[in-house]
């Protein structure tokens, strides 16, 4: 089973870095989850949840399962994962989060994984719209610096244009005499070419 149906997310995704590290994290915190309430065997997130309820263990964490079920899984359900940005930034801030997590894998404190676990729920959003921004506020700045080169472009054309009329309009004047003729027409006019 893919690991984002386990978490009852959208399976279908391209296969980038970023959904890579994703999937990555996903599965590590599908692990801590398994470890965390004791629950080796379960075939999504919600029968995980299901089983720790009906275990009755008196070291259940049921503000930790309530937190899951009210925020937690809401939270991943609102991110569009089929759009996350294929950015380095957002893989270095999901790479942490997974270091981190994996680095309290040995359950010393179970308390500090449901912490990463938390954690890494609460910042992914906030990853993704920061990465998006900075990759928003790129392509702004690429649109922008192309739209002036082509104002500034349009504008030389224009300078030329009205340049190389002009030159042609007093070039075909009858000016009179020698002195009222432009000077680039003197030379003409005089042989100086």
């Amino acid at each position: 089973m893919n690991i984002r149906e386990w978490f009852e997310l959208e399976p279908m995704y391209a296969e980038t870095k970023v959904n890579e590290s994703v999937d990555r994290m996903l599965i590590l915190c599908r692990d801590a989850l398994s470890e965390y309430f004791s629950i080796s065997d379960s075939k999504d997130i919600n029968e995980l949840i299901q089983k720790a309820y009906e275990s009755r263990d008196k070291s259940l964490d049921e503000p930790f399962l309530e937190w899951l079920l009210e925020k937690g899984l809401p939270r991943l359900h609102n991110i569009d994962f089929s759009n996350l940005p294929d950015n380095e930034k957002l893989i270095a801030m999901i790479e942490i989060d997974e270091f981190v997590l994996e680095n309290e894998m040995d359950f010393s404190d179970p308390e500090e994984v449901r912490a990463c676990i938390i954690s890494f729920v609460n910042s992914l959003p906030e990853y993704i719209s920061s990465c998006s921004e900075i990759a928003a506020s790129i392509e702004d700045d690429i649109e922008t610096t192309h739209s002036i080169e082509i104002a500034i472009e349009e504008n030389a054309y224009e300078i030329i244009d009205d340049y190389i009329i002009g030159e042609l309009v007093s070039g075909t004047l009858d000016w009179g005499s020698a002195e009222q003729v432009p000077f680039y027409m003197e030379e003409f006019t005089y042989g100086n070419f």
